[in-house]
């Protein structure tokens, strides 16, 4: 049974592999080598998720020890800013998981909706989670490659 739990400043370097392995895995159908590396170096350093334990809402889901997902919320925009899973761990439930305790944790807070800008590998995935696609989403990286990501949103229960 997966747990998930709020993340601690220990979790932070599992966290940062797990982002690394979930993207370079699960994406390379989906975008270009190039567009993956430019995508990667254009990610947020360590420094900023020790920052974000304190400002957004950062979980984890674990099989035992092991952190197997990551899921970052940011209450002021009611936007999911991340959410991974590790790729032996796809297609398990693990994401659904991570993101029925963000939107429980959106709707706690009030929030009508929630949104999210999602790997084009992730569509299907956001669909069968009720969410609604609004378009496409340009991230422009460090080097000025422009990733493309899907945006979603859905509405919450009140």
């Amino acid at each position: 049974m997966y747990n998930v739990r709020p993340a601690t400043v220990e979790d932070v370097d599992p966290i940062y592999s797990l982002i690394y392995a979930s993207i370079c895995e699960l994406c390379k159908e989906h975008y270009s080598q190039e567009k993956l590396d430019s995508f990667i170096h254009t990610l947020p350093g360590k420094v900023l998720y020790y920052k974000w334990l304190t400002d957004r809402i950062l979980i984890v889901c674990c099989n035992g020890k092991d952190i197997i997902g990551f899921g970052q919320f940011d209450p002021a925009e009611s936007f999911v800013d991340a959410l991974y899973i590790h790729p032996e761990y796809t297609r398990k439930g693990v994401g659904t998981k991570i993101l029925h305790y963000l939107e429980g944790v959106a709707g706690s807070l009030k929030k009508t909706d929630i949104k999210i800008n999602a790997a084009v590998n992730a569509t299907t995935f956001y669909e069968k989670c009720g969410f609604v696609q609004q378009g496409t989403f340009f991230i422009t990286c460090k080097d000025h490659t422009k990733f493309e990501t899907i945006q979603f949103s859905k509405q919450l229960n009140k």
